[in-house]
């Protein structure tokens, strides 16, 4: 059997009636025995709420890992796709570049006339067929983007 200590109290009226009521309801013996099942109750729930709150930090880092990963892959895959395009935009130029070079090199063109000095009608076409076509290809990506969320 446990050690009891006996102690001497001073209680507001209420608490002893509140002490007296549940001894009542609970079927306790006395005062006593009343106090230690509310202490072992106030330690359980002290203990239930130390988990509790371990537990949310505990789910709380992995939802904010899981999340940062999530956005680290989705930002990579964004990037590749940016590479990509760079890389191929870079080949095309560098391609283009070289055919020029040939195509003055074989006519023997030695300078040329800039768009500054002069802007012929098909340049402008280009640059707007061109400009047309980026904005629908991004429409397009947009609108997929958009639809798979």
């Amino acid at each position: 059997m446990e050690e009891l200590r006996q102690i001497r109290l001073r209680l507001k009226p209420e608490t002893v009636a509140y002490l007296e009521e549940f001894a009542e309801d609970k079927r306790f013996g006395h005062l006593g025995q009343v106090i230690d099942h509310i202490a072992e109750e106030h330690k359980q729930l002290a203990d239930e709420k130390w988990d509790m709150q371990f537990l949310i930090r505990s789910i709380s880092t992995q939802v904010s890992r899981h999340i940062e990963e999530m956005m680290n892959e989705q930002v990579s895959m964004e990037l590749e796709r940016i590479r990509l395009a760079s890389n191929r935009s870079d080949w095309h130029g560098q391609i283009l570049t070289e055919l020029l070079q040939a195509l003055m090199q074989t006519e023997g063109i030695e300078d040329i006339m800039t768009t500054d000095q002069y802007k012929p009608t098909f340049l402008a076409t280009a640059e707007r067929v061109v400009q047309e076509r980026i904005e629908h290809q991004k429409q397009k990506k947009d609108t997929l983007t958009f639809e798979r969320g």
